[in-house]
């Protein structure tokens, strides 16, 4: 295990033109050090940095990295404010040149540049930062005495933790208590496998991941979820509105479906784009330091309509399952049986001792079968529809109609073997090359043509129902206006038929390259979730439809006419999306 831990002060450098475009802002993020400012000094750059983890990471130890200092988000605290305080030291004015850095002339030019910068050396990490890399990490009185907010709580979480935390749930807790008592201060988290994140802290096997919302009281907005519109969560309609159970923080993940184990109840009241403001109700006694995690157990939405047919045994174990498929035994969220073809989404078909999954036009299974009809696999089909499902809401997610971000306010670029591929329906293809087949690259660039800062997301929706944001380290990223942002730090990524879906016959796969922005900062992550398998043969790819969530979504934030003051802006959001198919020859 290598721990590698600096709270101290953090500044910025000019980067050499080299870096340029992995920095927009053509500063590199740096560490200083005791001699930093000296003559021939320099302070510690994060490309500096990456070497050194790339170094240590040959051995395949597990690496955490933490951080809290200013601009300490991408890899890498000073002035008494009325609140808090600050550990920066002032950008070095000189220019720095490429043969200062730690590794040399030599090593440097045997990077592979290309159209998009340079690929700097990379060792397999955890990061975890106290702020973004445009930001100030602030001091909190914590204790009586001023620390960094960002180790104050972090270390708070694994003082009240109750046996090991992941990584993942360390930093929500830490994340969360940092942004609801300070201003202008956003954690990051990374990884360069983002599965890790669900490890224990200091490493161990990884665990089993329950999704839930993180409940804090926030210093603007009172008690609040880390999630909002760009999640999903609708604005509420009258009486009807978001229920949510709270647990104590350091519930395990297999006790948040025991409802038994709540401690108090919510109601959200107010939805905003990354955040939703909560009532809550059965705790006598409020400590505004405290949190807790939330789960759903009730939405304003109807659910995703199942059609089911078949063979009699198989429907009727489905049916008992599908009733106590929420929490606390209640009827599924997400999907509920329906009796006409034309209000199904989809169909559970028992046939021949399987269920399948499919579309109600059709008996082509959307995922792998299931044998035998037990209780067992009658649980396991239901949580493969209310999974499919959930990724049908975010592929049909769409802008709210009242936004006041324009549609084109951050342009999303693909780019393959350098040239502009402009349309919204894209095909990759292999090609043969000395007899082999190779696979297509691409790279995808955002970039800011508005006149204000936002903050985008970029979600991943494959055919095999996964959601993942590991396109951008952090899970995304904010872009100042004409600002440009490239995917996986300009490399290129690969587009990919899986060799065993490719021996099955299975010759296209696509992608929904989804992207969301906001003029808030938001957890991309909370959207994530694993694949599943595919049927042994290709099915058409799953309609985004003008389902119930989509036509809600046009709802959410609607306001009534108003004069706004310019410095009262309100939050907002938009979304969009590209389709890719890669096609893989026979």
């Amino acid at each position: 295990i290598v721990l590698f831990y600096f709270a101290g002060h953090g500044s910025q450098e000019h980067a050499p033109e080299e870096f340029w475009t992995l920095e927009p802002d053509r500063l590199d993020e740096t560490l200083v050090c005791y001699d930093s400012r000296s003559p021939g000094g320099w302070d510690l750059a994060d490309k500096e940095l990456g070497k050194l983890i790339a170094e240590v990471a040959e051995k395949n130890p597990h690496i955490v990295i933490i951080m809290d200092c200013c601009h300490s988000g991408s890899g890498t605290r000073g002035d008494l404010k009325a609140e808090t305080a600050v550990r920066k030291a002032p950008v070095d004015q000189r220019k720095r040149p490429l043969d200062s850095f730690i590794f040399s002339l030599a090593e440097a030019r045997s990077l592979e540049q290309n159209s998009t910068g340079w690929t700097l050396p990379r060792g397999k990490h955890i990061f975890l930062a106290a702020c973004q890399d445009s930001e100030l990490a602030k001091e909190y009185n914590g204790d009586g005495q001023p620390r960094g907010a960002f180790s104050y709580f972090l270390l708070d979480t694994l003082k009240k933790a109750n046996g090991s935390l992941s990584y993942r749930d360390l930093f929500k807790r830490a994340n969360a208590l940092v942004r609801c008592k300070v201003t202008a201060q956003s954690p990051q988290i990374e990884a360069t496998i983002l599965s890790d994140l669900d490890q224990p802290f200091l490493g161990g096997a990884i665990a089993q991941r329950t999704p839930y919302f993180t409940v804090c009281n926030h210093k603007n907005h009172g008690w609040i979820i880390d999630g909002g519109a760009v999640h999903g969560i609708p604005q509420p309609i009258g009486n009807e509105t978001t229920l949510l159970a709270l647990f104590p923080f350091d519930t395990p993940p297999q006790q948040l479906r025991q409802l038994s184990a709540a401690i108090a109840e919510a109601r959200v009241i107010e939805v905003m784009p990354q955040l939703s403001k909560i009532q809550m109700s059965g705790i006598k006694h409020l400590d505004p330091d405290m949190t807790f995690k939330a789960v759903v157990t009730s939405l304003p939405l109807p659910p995703k309509g199942v059609l089911f047919a078949g063979e009699a045994a198989g429907l009727e174990l489905a049916r008992t399952t599908l009733l106590v498929a929420g929490s606390q035994n209640q009827p599924s969220l997400y999907v509920q049986e329906v009796v006409t073809p034309e209000a199904a989404e989809f169909k559970l078909l028992a046939r021949h001792g399987q269920y399948l999954i499919t579309r109600p036009a059709d008996d082509r299974p959307l995922v792998a079968p299931l044998q035998n009809y037990t209780i067992a696999t009658a649980l396991q089909v239901i949580q493969r529809l209310e999974h499919i499902a959930r990724w049908t809401n975010i592929v049909e997610l769409s802008s709210p109609a009242t936004s006041r971000i324009r549609p084109d306010a951050v342009q999303m670029v693909i780019y393959q073997e350098g040239r502009e591929l402009q349309q919204t329906q894209i095909r990759l293809e292999y090609r043969q090359e000395n007899g082999l087949w190779k696979q297509p690259t691409f790279k995808v660039k955002l970039k800011n043509t508005s006149n204000e800062a936002l903050f985008c997301a970029l979600l991943d929706l494959t055919q095999r129902y996964a959601v993942s944001a590991g396109l951008f380290e952090t899970g995304g990223i904010w872009l100042k206006p004409t600002e440009e942002g490239w995917a996986l730090g300009g490399r290129e990524i690969y587009a990919t038929v899986p060799e065993k879906l490719w021996q099955q016959g299975i010759t296209e796969i696509k992608d929904v390259l989804k992207l969301i922005v906001s003029t808030a900062e938001f957890d991309a992550t909370l959207l994530e979730q694993e694949e599943l398998d595919l049927p042994s043969r290709l099915v058409k790819s799953p309609s985004r439809g003008h389902g119930t969530l989509n036509r809600l979504m046009n709802r959410v934030l609607s306001r009534n006419l108003t004069a706004v003051p310019e410095e009262e802006l309100y939050d907002d959001w938009i979304a969009s999306q590209i389709t890719l198919t890669t096609v893989r020859p026979q």
